[in-house]
């Protein structure tokens, strides 16, 4: 399992979750103000 994350202060953010087989999560976050692109990718 690999898990990614970051924690920022509260600010503009768009988070996206996308579902693909096989039971795979990808995160991704980002941050508007400092330009800042955060994936995370988690496997089951």
């Amino acid at each position: 399992m690999i898990t990614a994350e970051t924690t920022v202060p509260s600010m503009s953010s768009t988070v996206t979750t996308e579902t693909t087989p096989p039971n795979t999560t990808i995160t991704t976050t980002a941050i508007t103000a400092p330009n800042i692109t955060t994936t995370g990718i988690t496997t089951l």
